[in-house]
């Protein structure tokens, strides 16, 4: 059997471009390789040194600052995982283990979290006291301790 060059390179990258499809986890497969050695099965933390993300994430999400504290955590500006993955798992958690009884959250954009996420906080306790602070304003807030 005589193979063109041209349909042996299309076979190779036709492969290849399936098995790039296979190895891309979802959401809750990245949470579970990346985050939930720290924050718990359940997005729960760990009282006094880990933050949960169930039931506060959302509520970080509702307003411009406290999105803009989500993605300069550590475990955020410094994750392994590319802009898009980053982008879909805190969504995905979102609205997994959301505020009860609070209206669904806009989105993270993958644009929002290019833009924001490559600047660390200082001293994350001092900005997620403000940030909570500004939030009480509009309505429920997460713990200002963890």
């Amino acid at each position: 059997m005589n193979v063109s060059p041209r349909l042996a390179t299309l076979t190779m990258v036709l492969g290849a471009s399936l098995f790039s499809v296979a190895l891309r986890a979802s959401p809750a497969q990245d949470y579970m390789l990346y985050c939930m050695g720290c924050h718990g099965a359940e997005a729960q933390g760990v009282p006094g040194k880990i933050p949960p993300l169930a039931g506060a994430l959302a509520l970080f999400m509702r307003t411009a600052e406290g999105r803009d504290y989500v993605l300069r955590v550590p475990g955020a500006a410094s994750s392994a995982l590319p802009d898009a993955q980053l982008a879909a798992v805190l969504n995905w958690l979102a609205q997994t283990y959301g505020a009860p009884g609070q209206p669904a959250v806009v989105p993270f954009s993958v644009e929002d979290v290019t833009r924001v996420r490559r600047a660390p906080l200082a001293d994350v306790q001092a900005r997620r006291r403000e940030v909570i602070s500004a939030l009480a304003a509009s309505g429920p807030t997460p713990a200002a301790q963890y």
